[in-house]
């Protein structure tokens, strides 16, 4: 109990500390470590994020323009390789950037 106690803390404390809007890694959504991510793995994980950032009462803010799979499994074969994973966080990075320096002109 004193562990499951403890792990709680420390993960509502990264999340409180803003850690819960990084980036997940492809281990994160590959839940079975086989070097694919699959749809079920994907949403699976995509909506235990989404739980855990509400118990902490955080607000959920573009939850509805979260990335859908078939826009990561470029080569629509039903799985995601690391290859579409980093394509697809490097873009997202660059889009981050992109929209962050849009507000330092005004």
């Amino acid at each position: 109990m004193k562990t499951l106690l403890m792990v709680a803390l420390i993960v509502t404390g990264a999340l409180a500390a803003g850690q819960g809007n990084r980036m997940m890694t492809f281990t994160g959504f590959d839940s079975n470590n086989d070097g694919k991510i699959t749809q079920i793995e994907f949403e699976n994980t995509q909506q235990e994020k989404m739980t855990a950032q509400a118990e902490a009462g955080r607000m959920m803010r573009n939850a509805g323009n979260a990335p859908q799979f078939n826009t990561i499994d470029t080569n629509n074969d039903g799985n995601i390789d690391t290859k579409e994973f980093s394509a697809h966080q490097s873009m997202m990075r660059s889009n981050r950037g992109n929209a962050q320096g849009m507000g330092q002109n005004r």
